[in-house]
């Protein structure tokens, strides 16, 4: 079962209006959004309202009021999909509209950000159903496909949509590993993983041991390829392991333990089988797809309740696509997970603060004073496919809600 090609959600928005706050909110000066249900950092929810200026929030709860009075409406940190390729493929059918990947086994140096459209017309359609930040990787094929960004889902140009990169280098354990005239065997791509291992040790520490700062260090433009691998094995560089089976996952956290990397399991679909070790083990997941089946040799084990069991072993969760064109349905795969036992509060983490923890940026993906004004409003739950998104907001600023669906029901609503 596979998530649906389009949800209501963006419809309703679209027939409603482009938006229902008023225009003159966005004056100079502060915004004011009053009567409204907010959703807290730790997933509950108050009443009140919120105050911004100049992009951040500067006032929060029951003693904000005046302003647009939102009637209860809901007020939600923005989400953020921490793993697709959003914007480096247009037409699923059509290659040429593809800028996926480098095509090689080891490409340390590929930049998915490199192959990024900020105009695509599938950012809109993710925006509008509360996706506001995207992990951004190249195809997940060959032993290390190329490095990671964070990229806003709003801005016409690359300055304006890129918050960091790379905050990660991405590895493929199983059989995507063995990709792009990789090694032909999981006991080849370990062989050659040891081998790389052995010949980039990289920079440490005085103590030995990478230093781990959760992604905040900025590569510079041009950084040669030696610094690249320093930074990854000092730990400044994210190490993003990708690995879906249950076995492939022990091999992740042996080669995460044994290399000393800051590193984040990707994937994991059979992570419940493993969920004690994942625990103990104290890293992050970002886990998904959400609604995968037992339907590949890869996972054949995939269960829906795989993200709960993992909750409930205390393994902090992000989520994850792994697409383009589906990114605006992980709202609702969220809701799907919740329905098959993790808890709503969890879930709404999962999507909100815990990327934005993992990637080393806390002052976003949160309703919090100091906190970077990006959020939607929402006519109820967001992870109620039939509750409508009113607004979102980036940075302070309203976005457009005009999607290329919207356009064409706006052309063809009345029959000519």
């Amino acid at each position: 079962m596979h998530a649906p090609n389009w949800t209501r959600r963006g419809f309703l928005a679209s027939a409603a209006a482009a938006s229902f706050l008023p225009k003159q909110l966005f004056a100079a000066g502060d915004m004011v959004l009053s009567n409204a249900t907010l959703v807290m950092p730790d997933g509950s929810r108050v009443q009140g309202g919120i105050r911004c200026r100049e992009g951040k929030i500067v006032e929060i709860g029951a003693s904000v009021t005046g302003g647009t009075d939102l009637k209860g409406k809901w007020i939600v940190p923005g989400f953020t999909d921490a793993g697709c390729r959003l914007g480096l493929l247009e037409v699923g059918m059509e290659r040429s509209t593809h800028d996926t990947s480098a095509k090689k086994s080891i490409a340390l140096d590929a930049r998915p950000w490199d192959g990024y459209n900020p105009r695509s017309e599938l950012i809109p359609v993710a925006r509008v159903n509360g996706i506001t930040q995207v992990l951004l990787n190249p195809e997940m094929s060959g032993m290390i496909p190329g490095q990671a960004a964070l990229m806003r889902t709003a801005g016409d140009v690359l300055s304006d949509v890129i918050i960091g990169d790379p905050v990660g280098l991405c590895l493929n354990l199983g059989r995507a590993g063995q990709g792009h005239e990789g090694p032909k065997s999981r006991i080849a791509l370990m062989m050659e993983f040891r081998k790389f291992f052995e010949e980039n040790p990289g920079k440490k520490d005085k103590k030995g041991k990478g230093k781990k700062d959760q992604g905040k260090k900025d590569k510079e433009p041009g950084k040669s390829k030696e610094d690249l691998i320093a930074d990854f094995r000092s730990g400044s560089l994210m190490a993003l392991v990708r690995a879906h089976r249950a076995d492939d996952i022990e091999r992740a956290l042996d080669l995460i333990e044994e290399n000393e990397l800051n590193g984040v399991l990707v994937g994991c679909i059979e992570g419940h089988l493993v969920a004690d070790r994942i625990a103990k083990a104290g890293i992050p997941v970002i886990l998904g797809p959400l609604d995968a089946q037992p339907s590949s040799f890869q996972h054949p084990h995939a269960i829906y309740e795989n993200p709960a069991i993992l909750d409930a072993a205390g393994v902090k969760l992000a989520f994850r696509s792994g697409d383009a064109h589906q990114v605006r349905n992980l709202p609702t795969l969220a809701g799907l997970a919740v329905a098959h036992g993790l808890p709503w509060t969890s879930a709404i983490q999962a999507l909100t603060v815990n990327p934005m923890d993992i990637f080393g940026q806390p002052e976003m993906g949160r309703l919090a004073v100091g906190s970077e004004a990006t959020m939607f409003v929402v006519d109820g739950d967001p992870l109620q496919p039939r509750n409508a998104v009113r607004d979102v907001f980036i940075r302070g600023e309203r976005t457009s809600m005009a999607t290329r669906q919207t356009k064409l029901y706006d052309e063809f609503k009345e029959l000519r």
